[in-house]
């Protein structure tokens, strides 16, 4: 009876330590949102980024061309990924949307310049429009690399 009693509180309190809660990161030197939501969510290792445009952090307005404009969401990305304890090694999944699917070539050719392996799952779609008159969006989700300290 000690023995399960014992083994109870034991069972009670390793579960009591795996608690996770949702993690909200502040990425300074981004465009504050254009709305009521976080750049990046965390839970446990995984890591949830909204759909980022090409805002340039200096002028909170998009870079001007889908080209300029994509290179700006992956140098955004890279921040906000780095503020998680992870880069874009670590991507598992993207979602595109962008307005003209004409340019999925354009897209394609620049999305290659960041993802050079171990390429994420990924969907594009196109869609009428986007914020700020965007001509991409791109969303993902990552996990965080592991380090040697943990």
């Amino acid at each position: 009876m000690n023995k399960t009693i014992l083994f109870l509180f034991l069972l009670l309190m390793t579960s009591c330590s795996l608690k996770k809660d949702i993690v909200i990161i502040n990425h300074p030197g981004l465009s504050e949102p254009i709305g009521p939501y976080s750049h990046s969510t965390s839970y446990g290792n995984l890591i949830f980024i909204s759909g980022q445009i090409g805002l340039d952090p200096k002028t909170n307005n998009p870079k001007q061309g889908i080209e300029e404009q994509a290179i700006q969401i992956f140098e955004n990305l890279k921040v906000i990924l780095d503020n998680n304890h992870s880069d874009l090694k670590h991507v598992t999944k993207t979602t595109i949307f962008i307005t003209d699917i004409k340019q999925f070539e354009t897209i394609n050719k620049i999305y290659g310049e960041y993802f050079k392996s171990n390429f994420p799952a990924r969907s594009t779609i196109q869609v009428a429009s986007l914020p700020k008159n965007a001509s991409i969006e791109i969303e993902c989700i990552a996990v965080k690399r592991f380090t040697k300290e943990r």
